[in-house]
């Protein structure tokens, strides 16, 4: 389930100026109305857009679509976001026009891609440490934590492959192993960076249980920091 906000800028800012903060400060905003996570983040959120020249201009229309597997915390959010009133996002200010909630409905054979970058950290020997795309464990570790996360989620425990029938690969316009995601710490008032990978996954056939599983991921948001926006999923509409 997703909640799509519709928002008119109320002033012009830059891109340098809120994009280390963006992903800390809607946090805060999400978190105030449906409360914080523990162990698997229950919702996730993507980046505003269309943002052109690098700022945010005065005047214009942008869009924020928030997502949940949780339809309470959709419904939570809609009737908080009352249309007219303003919301502000660190240095950015807004004017809310429009809230409205709808669905994504995965099929067997759809692509769905990572509009920002899939967080996964392991413990190596007692230090946390991010792990990268180019790793041969990484796919383990990923279809791993997807379905602990799922089994958070709903309840269930699965242990089938989760990527058969998948072909996943790094996002062609962003082949990189190590995407960086920008934090920051209030408590001690600095940025900090997190590394990620932007994916996509190519669904061939895939069975009944991998679809429900997924579709329960796709709200959700995949990977770790969901609640930050990392992993947050959308549908590759194919032309």
């Amino acid at each position: 389930m997703r909640l799509q906000l519709k928002l008119e800028s109320r002033k012009t800012v830059t891109q340098e100026h809120f994009f280390k903060s963006y992903f800390t400060d809607m946090h805060g905003i999400l978190a105030k109305i449906v409360g914080k996570d523990e162990d698997y983040g229950k919702f996730c959120f993507g980046n505003i857009f269309p943002i052109l020249k690098q700022q945010i201009d005065e005047s214009k229309i942008y869009s924020l679509i928030i997502s949940s597997s949780e339809p309470g915390i959709i419904e939570k959010l809609f009737f908080s976001f009352e249309i007219g009133s303003n919301i502000n996002i660190g240095e950015l200010q807004f004017k809310i026009i429009d809230v409205n909630i709808f669905t994504r409905k995965l099929h067997k054979n759809t692509i769905i891609e990572s509009m920002t970058p899939l967080n996964i950290t392991i413990n190596d020997n007692g230090n946390v440490r991010f792990l990268k795309f180019d790793n041969p464990k990484y796919l383990e570790y990923l279809g791993q934590h997807l379905l602990n996360k799922y089994t958070f989620l709903k309840g269930n425990k699965s242990e089938i492959d989760l990527f058969e029938n998948v072909d996943l690969d790094v996002h062609e316009k962003h082949p990189f192993s190590c995407f960086q995601i920008n934090f920051y710490n209030k408590g001690e008032n600095k940025n900090f960076k997190v590394c990620g990978s932007k994916l996509v996954f190519k669904f061939n056939n895939i069975s009944d249980e991998q679809l429900k599983i997924f579709q329960t991921l796709f709200d959700s948001g995949f990977g770790e920091r969901t609640t930050f926006g990392a992993g947050f999923m959308i549908e590759r509409i194919v032309k």
